[in-house]
């Protein structure tokens, strides 16, 4: 089965079963933090993801709205699909349509990644538990979709101790992790071939050479 991902291409069978049970285990109170937390974790776990691969990991059609209680870029405003992250470029795209990114994606200095290929991640940051266009729960939709992943997500209920609009990322599958994190380098069987080749026949030609001497 191939996730259209390099890293996950390269493991077997048995390591995409493991993977499905959960390598790393994201908990969080506050919606939106929680979605933070899982991008968060996706960087964790999957450290050389490109722009391309996360986007392929995060389709849009996860959180498909923000809400009517701001204008913004997406829909229900436009055509366009509010998604979980968008690039740096929403900046300026905010700047000139005269919208405050801020109020929908996180912008902090420690709420921003960046890809293995140097693009600025933003987060969404309105998580709805009815879409306002589809009606769905935009978290509920993450949750499911990402388990595939490896991310494990765990809501807090309202009971338990936990402080206001966090996330806590925790390593279930460890040995897993530095699989993924570090995946073996293919190897060149060709090149192996071809110097095997050479060295045979190098030994073939001394002996040649040496028989053809002694005659």
């Amino acid at each position: 089965m191939s996730y259209n991902i390099k890293t996950l291409d390269k493991l077997s069978p048995s390591q995409i079963y493991e993977l499905k049970k959960g390598v790393i285990e994201v908990t969080g109170k506050a919606m939106n933090r929680t979605a933070l937390g899982v991008v968060d974790a996706i960087f964790t776990l999957y450290p050389s993801t490109t722009f391309e691969e996360l986007k392929t990991m995060l389709p849009d059609s996860i959180n498909p709205a923000a809400p009517k209680n701001y204008k913004s870029l997406f829909k229900p405003y436009t055509d366009r699909l509010y998604g979980v992250v968008q690039s740096g470029d929403i900046r300026r795209e905010c700047e000139a349509a005269g919208l405050d990114v801020a109020a929908s994606h996180f912008t902090e200095h420690n709420e921003i990644f960046r890809t293995s290929d140097g693009v600025e991640v933003l987060v969404s940051k309105s998580w709805e538990s009815v879409d306002t266009v589809t009606g769905e729960n935009d978290l509920q939709n993450l949750i499911n979709h990402i388990s595939q992943y490896g991310i494990l997500v765990t809501k807090v209920e309202k009971k338990e101790a936990f402080n206001k609009g966090t996330y806590d990322i925790k390593v279930i599958n460890p040995t897993l992790l530095g699989i993924i994190q570090n995946p073996p380098k293919k190897k060149n069987y060709w090149l192996l071939l071809l110097v095997l080749i050479i060295v045979l026949a190098g030994i073939l030609y001394f002996f040649f050479f040496v028989t053809i001497k002694k005659l």
